[in-house]
């Protein structure tokens, strides 16, 4: 008789959730602060965005969601997180939406100008045949063979704005593909780009509309 079998196993303890974590006012959930936006309360007692995290004053936090940022405004929560009363802009949505492409756009104009990024499907191809590239861009607007072509490439692909958005980092009118060369001594930036269009993408996606 197998009684080992019909022993019933021990259950494995849930692991606590490694480093600091925080609490969305919107949904009640936790989690890391890389996965949340912080706000605090400005001197005129409006509701400002600290992507950087380094404001002084009490942290507020929301989940990096489109949705969370919407109701927060809406249902005054900021208000009653902060206990003071507090005057929410009706786009703070909007703001945060802009502030996190405008940081990822940064990033990206900073490999650039390091000579690590380059722009036009032929070059985006080329450096991608020759194994140098290690995140590539594509406009939202993206779509059809070349893009499809890209995917084949295997490489990790990242939406971070439109073609507008995108060329004039190149100094051009659109830029539809854009890629990364792979990180160096030089600075990690595939890693910092790719996690600002992530937090982008993802932020408009979750959207309460």
């Amino acid at each position: 008789m197998a009684f080992a079998n019909a022993m019933p196993r021990a259950e494995t303890p849930a692991q606590p959730a490694a480093g600091p974590q925080r609490t969305c006012i919107a949904t009640g959930e936790t989690g890391a602060p890389e996965r949340m936006i912080r706000f605090v309360i400005g001197p005129e007692s409006d509701v400002v965005p600290d992507l950087a995290r380094r404001l002084p004053g009490r942290g507020i936090w929301l989940k990096a969601e489109r949705a969370a940022v919407e109701r927060a405004v809406a249902k005054n929560l900021f208000a009653r997180a902060a206990r003071v009363s507090v005057k929410p802009a009706a786009d703070l949505a909007d703001r945060v939406e802009r502030l996190l492409l405008e940081r990822a756009l940064s990033d990206l104009s900073r490999a650039r100008r390091a000579g690590r990024a380059v722009s036009g499907f032929m070059k985006v191809e080329q450096m991608a045949s020759q194994r140098r590239a290690g995140l590539l861009i594509v406009a939202d607007e993206a779509d059809g063979d070349g893009l499809g072509k890209l995917k084949a490439t295997g490489l990790p692909i990242a939406r971070l704005g439109d073609a507008t958005a995108l060329g004039g980092i190149f100094g051009r009118e659109q830029a539809v593909y854009v890629a990364v060369a792979r990180d160096d001594a030089g600075g990690a930036f595939v890693e910092r780009i790719e996690a600002g269009a992530t937090r982008w993408h993802g932020y408009r996606l979750n959207s309460s509309g």
